[in-house]
């Protein structure tokens, strides 16, 4: 596809690395031949999610199977797509289905590796019903995570989420905007989960018709937003992406992201961090004198957030509370 690239960075966050915690995101990126695709999945760090970091993984690939056959089953996209109630009942389809084959995942990697003494062990005391939970057969929240995804074709692109975590788009004079409508079961570290009951229910899309594609549009885990002080901030450090892949292009702009976000994560959150995205060169090229004016007005350096034990917890789920 000429249109759009996409790209994708994870980073293990810097307490976790002090804390010898694995990498609980997950990211990916793929460049089709008709469309692209770009993701990011935050599992819970709360120990007691004892395979959080597959949930993660999982969720990102079970998106890119049921995306693709969503567009591939689509007739006459443009038409479909751009008739909201049609959209609506396919994006609720997609969501099922992405749901749906997420669970089959975890299933069948629970099937084929049952949770060791080892596994159980690292359960605190005081979340000692999550063991009995677990060994009672009711073992799915153990993978929770969330997810958010951007798909883009030349006729349309959307953005779907659930979970905390913000997607970002930047249009052509550097002006930012948070399309995917906030979560209010979302604050502190509270977030809704792949691993809930009602987490069809939980979904938010955003559409962009193709006359309204924005050149950029990127998504991150929470541990990127919570590396900066406010929404200003995290635009400022989105429009200098921006700025970055229309300067030096998508390998080396990838390959500057990969190696800011250790930074990003030891002077910020302290938590793991992933940032992907998709977007259009040619109009960022076109633009780039616009983007460096944006960027050079508002700050990209965000002032450092110390890392604490609650930037760096992960989230839990409602329930959980």
């Amino acid at each position: 596809m000429k249109k759009f690239s996409s790209f994708a960075q994870t980073t293990i966050g810097a307490t976790h690395i002090q804390r010898k915690i694995c990498c609980q995101d997950y990211s990916m990126a793929i460049n089709n031949e008709n469309y692209v695709f770009a993701a990011v999945a935050d599992g819970h760090g709360s120990p007691h999610y004892l395979r959080t970091e597959r949930g993660s993984r999982f969720a990102v690939e079970c998106a890119f199977d049921c995306v693709s056959e969503f567009l591939e089953c689509l007739k006459d996209a443009e038409e479909i797509m751009d008739d909201e109630k049609q959209r609506d009942k396919l994006f609720d389809q997609l969501w099922r289905s992405i749901v749906a084959r997420w669970h089959s995942r975890a299933e069948a990697d629970h099937e084929q590796e049952p949770f060791t003494p080892e596994e159980y062990d690292k359960i605190p005391n005081e979340f000692g019903f999550y063991r009995e939970i677990y060994m009672s057969g009711d073992f799915i929240s153990a993978y929770g995570t969330t997810l958010a995804f951007i798909v883009a074709t030349d006729d349309f692109a959307f953005c779907g989420q659930i979970g905390d975590g913000k997607c970002v788009t930047i249009d052509s004079k550097g002006i930012a905007c948070d399309p995917v409508p906030d979560d209010p079961r979302c604050f502190d570290n509270i977030t809704t989960s792949l691993c809930q009951e009602d987490a069809v229910l939980s979904a938010r899309f955003v559409y962009f018709p193709k006359d309204c594609l924005p050149p950029a549009m990127f998504i991150g885990t929470d541990g990127v937003q919570n590396s900066y002080w406010d929404v200003e901030q995290l635009h400022g450090f989105y429009r200098g992406l921006a700025l970055t892949f229309a300067e030096y292009g998508m390998t080396e702009g990838s390959q500057q992201l990969a190696e800011f976000l250790p930074e990003m994560t030891r002077k910020g959150s302290g938590d793991d961090v992933s940032v992907a995205g998709i977007v259009d060169l040619d109009i960022l090229r076109s633009a780039s004198e616009t983007l460096k004016s944006a960027v050079n007005y508002i700050s990209t350096e965000a002032p450092p957030v110390e890392p604490t034990e609650e930037n760096a917890e992960a989230d839990a789920v409602e329930e959980d509370q």
